[in-house]
């Protein structure tokens, strides 16, 4: 994702509107100018202790009022109360909410009261949508991050079904996912072995708002030892979903368990620890027992050696600790050099 977005001429065209240097790595240029007025925002404001103050900091330095809707109530209450006002980009508001992937709405008011904020950041927390209301949160402060037009009126985190992102929603869910588990204030908390549990309670501390699935992901990234994070489903090979979507199937292949996204932290990456994706997961694993038999956790010690594909690519060995937990509909891992 990140090489396509480098080749994007929105991205290099957004770098060059904030005065960046050009360069081959535009998105890390962004990146690093978010973190520059992170950082200039918490030397003027004083020190956060969690990742929740920061959000309310950033919403109130970057002129956003944040509202959570939970109800169809609720929206039409806020829709009747600013098109009442004269703010007639409201007006359409719950028809730009409708779709199952419209999360969230800022809009900038046209004829805000002297004490009021300029924009107005509406967050879709009705029925599934709740789960991501924390990415959202942040991915409506994204695109005012890097804001450039101060002419355009909405910004919005959706997509059409079925297409790809637009490169600038990609971009700004990329600041969304860095943003909302500052390195900065994370960091400090990142002691000791890793575990579900730690992860837990380092969530439950900073930033409560976050999904234990975006939390697991995000922390054993910034791990200061090494992980794989894997998360495990049924799942056809990529080859065979491909030929599925274009009918060369008449009998869709089998589906079976494997390590449908993976992601290893920098410590991992540098001892050569990975487990690529869509590999199988090994009958002989404990990831497959959990999920075989229903458990919620499960541990052991293994070896990468059993992990194979059916083409025959096989992983080096390595003994790590495997430490296994049921997230919702799916199987997730913590894998860690056990020498």
């Amino acid at each position: 994702m990140c090489a396509k977005l480098n080749s994007s001429v929105v991205v290099h065209r957004l770098a060059a509107d904030l005065r960046l240097k050009s360069s081959a790595n535009p998105v890390q240029a962004l990146l690093s100018y978010c973190h520059r007025r992170v950082r200039k925002f918490l030397k003027d404001y004083g020190e956060c202790s969690t990742v929740s103050e920061l959000l309310e900091l950033l919403a109130n330095k970057l002129g956003t009022r944040v509202i959570e809707i939970n109800t169809d109530e609720e929206l039409s209450a806020l829709k009747s109360e600013y098109v009442n006002r004269g703010e007639l980009m409201f007006a359409a508001l719950d028809h730009q909410l409708v779709g199952s992937d419209d999360y969230g709405i800022t809009l900038r008011l046209t004829h805000p009261q002297p004490w009021e904020q300029s924009y107005i950041s509406i967050i879709d927390c009705r029925g599934k949508k709740r789960q991501k209301k924390y990415h959202t949160k942040w991915h409506e402060l994204g695109h005012l991050l890097i804001l450039t037009d101060q002419s355009r009126l909405a910004f919005r985190r959706s997509h059409e079904f079925g297409h790809p992102k637009s490169a600038e929603e990609s971009l700004v869910d990329s600041i969304a996912g860095e943003m909302s588990f500052y390195p900065d204030l994370i960091k400090p908390h990142l002691d000791g072995p890793i575990s579900f549990e730690t992860i837990e309670q380092i969530r439950q501390s900073l930033c409560p708002e976050a999904s234990i699935y975006s939390a697991v992901l995000n922390l054993s990234k910034l791990w200061p030892t090494p992980c794989v994070w894997i998360e495990a489903r049924l799942a056809m090979k990529k080859s065979e979903e491909t030929a599925q979507e274009s009918f060369s199937f008449r009998k869709p292949p089998e589906r079976v368990l494997r390590a449908v996204h993976t992601a290893a932290n920098e410590p991992a990456r540098e001892r050569r620890l990975n487990i690529i994706p869509r590999f199988r997961v090994p009958k002989s694993s404990v990831i497959s027992r959990v999920f075989e038999q229903g458990l919620s956790f499960g541990e052991a010690f293994e070896d990468l050696a059993q992990w194979e594909s059916s083409g025959g690519t096989q992983l080096g060995p390595c003994k790590v600790r495997v430490q296994v937990k049921r997230i919702g509909e799916s199987i997730h891992a913590l894998i860690v050099p056990s020498t």
